[in-house]
């Protein structure tokens, strides 16, 4: 954190690094476009660590790609969304197949730039602060979530966003103000380092339109949602996120895709069934087959580099995952375990 406890950026070793605001100092500036700079990175819904923790995954959520004319095998591998040096802290397996790829591309680039021209498309553009939009019920809900994450904190830095970013920004919000770094991005900053070449499968308008293709009326919807989800958590005495963080560190596969499809299920099982359907698909299903195409597409392109794909675990854990469409497309998936 700076001195003034602001966003600003350190500089080290030739990369930029994003430090997190005091809570005093959100309250007492102007702090909108840079929450949405914020929201920009949490787009990439990347792995999050705290440095204090330690070890590393018992069994990595990795797979060897072979076959279908391809000279070298490939890799692909399960990142999470929230975690801790258990995440990142990389298996030995990983790091031989990541030292040994000459490309690595993640879901969308993680470049500074490409982030940063993000954040203009967080912003509302209908005239109305989230407040007006979302009604006075929601908003007191959206009060009480920031105040349980700090008691300084308050929606006014957030009335500028458009109803989307914010709900899937506050679930986030704690670790993202302690300065903690994505699992992606250290990849891709790695591979920079390294002199890999990088991609991406996605673009990141791509996955910025999962959320702009929803009317308003759906995304208060979803905001209402994501908070009811929290509450939900803390009524049960439940933390989804730490037991996210065990499955991985176990190489549990089959107990971290039950966590991860809890929350679609309860959706699904609520008021809101055919939104949570459409956002499932949306956000999953449809990004399974686009991403493997993608995969297929630059496999094909280049039989004799190894290729390193990093992506959410969600989309190599399910029956109709990334895994299950290069398989059919006559690749030989293997996962690697040691």
């Amino acid at each position: 954190m700076n001195e003034a406890g602001d966003f600003g950026t350190t500089k080290g070793r030739g990369r930029i690094r994003f430090v997190a605001p005091t809570m005093k100092a959100i309250l007492e500036k102007s702090y909108a476009r840079r929450i949405i700079i914020l929201g920009a990175l949490l787009l990439s819904l990347p792995t999050l660590y705290a440095e204090e923790d330690a070890g590393r995954p018992a069994e990595p959520l990795l797979w060897e790609v072979s076959g279908n004319g391809l000279l070298e095998s490939s890799y692909l591998f399960g990142t999470l969304h929230l975690g801790d040096k258990r995440v990142t802290a990389l298996h030995p397996a990983v790091e031989r197949a990541f030292a040994g790829a000459g490309v690595v591309m993640t879901e969308i680039p993680m470049d500074t730039a490409s982030m940063l021209a993000a954040a203009p498309k967080m912003m509302r553009r209908d005239g109305r602060s989230l407040n007006e939009s979302i009604g006075a019920e929601l908003a007191a809900r959206v009060n009480e979530e920031l105040a349980l994450i700090n008691p300084e904190l308050n929606s006014t830095p957030f009335q500028a966003l458009s109803t989307w970013s914010v709900a899937t920004m506050i679930p986030l919000l704690p670790d993202q103000l302690a300065g903690r770094t994505a699992l992606d991005k250290i990849l891709w900053d790695r591979a920079e380092k390294e002199g890999k070449r990088m991609g991406a499968m996605e673009t990141l308008d791509s996955q910025l339109t999962i959320f702009t293709e929803m009317d308003e009326d759906e995304q208060v919807a979803f905001l209402g949602e994501s908070l009811r989800a929290m509450k939900h958590d803390r009524d049960l005495g439940r933390d989804t996120k730490e037991e996210m963080k065990e499955a991985y560190a176990a190489g549990d596969l089959e107990k971290l895709n039950a966590v991860l499809e809890r929350g679609f299920n309860e959706m699904a099982e609520g008021e809101l069934k055919e939104l949570g359907a459409a956002f499932r698909k949306r956000l999953i299903t449809d990004r399974d087959i686009s991403m493997a195409k993608t995969i297929g597409e630059v496999l094909k392109a280049e039989p004799g580099v190894v290729h390193f794909f990093a992506a959410g675990a969600g989309h190599f854990s399910s029956e109709t995952s990334i895994r299950s469409h290069l398989e059919k497309a006559g690749y030989t998936v293997i996962r690697v375990s040691e």
